[in-house]
């Protein structure tokens, strides 16, 4: 049962933490689904539940994106169908980058301890090629969005770099402010 608990927590703290990053995105630069935005919050908060949780996460990740789409966002151009599939496909680009990474023995993100933060600009720089080459293709097949190839690609891969760089940086700074470790006496 405690474990059902754990997964369920986790779950909603991811869905949180995108929900979080997506409001601060919305409000602090915009978002235009057509263009993307410079600063893309969203893809550090993916990027950071999956380091954290693994990829039990993937559900909360998925409903999250799917959500802040349609409420937040209305990024769809009326088509749910397209937006659902764009959404799925950027829940996932960070769990294929990670694998991929992984595949390659790139680096190993399964021990948090030991993760060089070199790796993750790596894995944030990967993510974000993975998230908007499968954004374009998504919204150019879906003939809903009326978009601009060079626009589309430079707006997604930067918005999703500073984005992803941001959140994981920011959390990296301030995390230690709010939690302690403790600390061993010398005897």
């Amino acid at each position: 049962m405690d474990s059902y608990k754990l997964y369920i927590t986790n779950n909603l703290i991811a869905f949180l933490a995108i929900f979080l990053a997506s409001v601060a995105m919305k409000y602090l630069s915009g978002f235009d689904a057509e263009i993307g935005s410079y600063l893309y919050l969203p893809i550090g908060a993916k990027i950071l539940v999956f380091l954290l949780f693994g990829r039990q996460v993937l559900p909360g990740v998925m409903a999250s994106c799917i959500f802040c789409g349609v409420v937040l966002f209305s990024s769809w151009g009326g088509n749910f169908a397209w937006g659902t599939i764009g959404a799925i496909m950027g829940a996932l680009a960070p769990v294929i980058s990670i694998g991929v990474m992984q595949w390659l023995k790139v680096a190993n993100f399964s021990n948090l301890e030991n993760i060089d933060f070199r790796h993750v600009l790596f894995l944030i720089f990967f993510t974000a090629i993975v998230h908007a080459l499968s954004r374009f293709v998504i919204y150019a097949k879906s003939e809903v969005f009326n978009i601009s190839p060079i626009d589309f690609l430079s707006h997604y891969l930067v918005g999703d770099m500073i984005g992803g760089i941001v959140v994981i940086w920011t959390v990296i700074r301030l995390l230690p402010l709010f939690v302690s470790t403790p600390k061993l006496d010398k005897v």
